[in-house]
């Protein structure tokens, strides 16, 4: 009798070791919440940065997780709370559990999400009858919500820039943001450094905004080494760096006064670099063919014509000619 019960002594404990390991290789990063960041968290005592105006930042960032466990992270947090949605996909909660958890639009779910499947719905097989959208979901959890297309691996369009910084603009004071993605990696990371930039630029350089954010657990965006096993081509990396940089740009000139919308901005600064494109062209055959400058200069104002009649942004060109001597004088 004794032997026996030893035996299944040995034998439940070896059951709780193994639901345990299980249990551990389960829980990868995305289940575990390990890109969940908020302005507060303590940064490194080693690590140098210019910490102004974050953590008074009420944002927080991470991955899709279940609306009950956000809830608990940010019970201690008073007012109005919004989630600002960045997934570009058809996704949803099935009580309150993302679906991205169980697997339910997949073709061919991972093991993982067969078993998640089973302990939030009792059952293996798929009900996506199930699933609502995340703005009906969140608010039976008391949250409010948006939903933005905001992207890492392609520039987003300057309309849904725009529509990103008319919300934060009319952001009250004591409303909370939650901003997450799938993974809380690539657009959440997007979301915290362009509502940084657009909180505390120009006051706090861009390398900082980009240095701290990533200590807190973002992406680093001024990164543009491929990796091992990445899904970003250097090229995505490398435009992604440049947007951040054109958008501190435009809100630096923004809050001098300049432009204030995104959209208009930037059109200006594709057609200031258009004519620049030009003018180095018309200058470099010039230069190359002395005996051709009339001829060029005559194709140079033709193509100043045509884009005065295409109206740009900063206006119809006067004085043509002037322009292209003023340009060969220079040269």
């Amino acid at each position: 009798m004794k032997k026996f019960l030893k035996l299944k002594y040995f034998f439940v404990i070896g059951i709780g070791v193994f639901l345990v390991i299980l249990g551990f290789e389960v829980q990868d990063s995305y289940r575990k919440y390990g890109n969940y960041r908020t302005m507060q968290d303590p940064l490194s005592a080693s690590e140098s940065v210019d910490l102004t105006g974050l953590r008074e930042l009420p944002y927080a960032g991470g991955p899709m997780i279940p609306l009950s466990e956000l809830k608990k992270r940010l019970e201690h947090v008073k007012g109005p709370k919004i989630i600002v949605d960045g997934v570009h996909g058809k996704y949803g909660y099935v009580y309150g559990i993302p679906d991205s958890y169980i697997g339910y639009l997949e073709k061919a779910p991972s093991w993982k999400s067969y078993i998640w499947r089973l302990f939030y719905t009792g059952t293996l097989k798929s009900r996506p009858s199930l699933i609502v959208p995340g703005a009906v979901a969140a608010q039976l959890y008391g949250f409010e919500y948006r939903s933005f297309r905001i992207g890492s691996k392609y520039l987003s369009q300057d309309e849904d820039i725009d529509k990103f910084v008319s919300f934060l603009d009319a952001l009250p004071e004591n409303v909370s943001l939650y901003f997450h993605c799938i993974h809380g990696k690539g657009r959440t990371s997007m979301m915290l450094v362009m509502a940084d930039i657009i909180k505390n630029a120009p006051k706090v350089a861009l390398a900082d905004i980009i240095k701290r954010q990533y200590l807190l657990g973002s992406v680093n965006l001024f990164d543009t080494a491929s990796w091992t096993r990445s899904t970003y081509a250097t090229k995505m990396l490398e435009d992604r760096k440049k947007f951040i940089e054109d958008f501190y740009d435009f809100i630096d000139q923004r809050k001098a006064g300049g432009i204030q919308r995104w959209s208009e901005w930037n059109k200006q600064r594709k057609g200031a670099i258009a004519v620049t494109k030009i003018h180095k062209d018309v200058l470099l055959r010039t230069l190359s063919h002395p005996g051709r400058g009339e001829k060029v200069g005559n194709e140079f104002n033709i193509l100043l014509t045509y884009l005065s009649y295409q109206a740009p942004p900063w206006g119809k060109f006067e004085n043509k000619k002037s322009l292209y001597d003023s340009t060969v004088r220079e040269s």
